[in-house]
């Protein structure tokens, strides 16, 4: 009986501990999607005029890369095994009353691959070409939002094609923001 009542309170901790563990990977993950969101909001006219040159996001590029380089497929997977374990535990996190319907992002928007080539030509700098390229790299950042929230909620029910689905969109998405940024460069010298 007392070996019962021991077993019970271990696997009691432990379950706590699995449960603690993911909830902190979870937040973890949460976060990065909450730091691209603020970069985006700090792109939206409402947080001050239109910038007039590409120097003026450089910081937004910087910190999107960084954000981007923090994306693991492993931590994806990871929070697959943690949920399916707490739900082998009978946590209920797997309940479908309670869970996320996580919604697959949009196929990603490309550039023409001679973008930059077309820009070079025109050889002048046109506000609406700057803003062209300020709404691409806006758009980067939304989407790749709405990316990272599809990858974690399909993470959350256990979704192994949502990584694969999803995960080769996040690299996609900073690449395109880089190329419309060093554009947009390259039309301020």
């Amino acid at each position: 009986m007392s070996v019962d009542r021991e077993h019970d309170e271990d696997d009691r901790e432990s379950v706590d501990s699995l449960y603690k563990n993911w909830e902190v990977m979870h937040s973890r993950l949460r976060r990065t999607g909450d730091e691209v969101r603020a970069l985006h909001a700090r792109t939206t006219l409402w947080h001050g005029s239109e910038p007039r040159y590409a120097s003026d996001w450089h910081w937004i590029m910087q910190a999107f890369a960084r954000e981007v380089a923090t994306a693991k497929r492993s931590d994806f997977e990871s929070l697959i095994l943690q949920t399916t374990e707490l739900h082998h535990r009978g946590t209920g996190v797997l309940n479908p009353d309670r869970g996320p319907e996580p919604i697959p992002s949009p196929f990603v928007r490309h550039m023409p691959p001679d973008q930059d080539e077309i820009e070079a030509k025109r050889r002048q700098r046109q506000i609406r070409h700057v803003l062209a390229y300020q709404q691409h790299i806006r758009q980067c950042l939304k989407h790749f939002v709405t990316a990272w929230t599809a990858l974690i909620d399909g993470c959350l029910i256990c979704d192994w094609e949502m990584i694969d689905d999803e995960f080769p969109k996040l690299a996609q998405l900073l690449e395109e923001a880089q190329r419309a940024f060093d554009i947009w460069v390259s039309l301020d010298r």
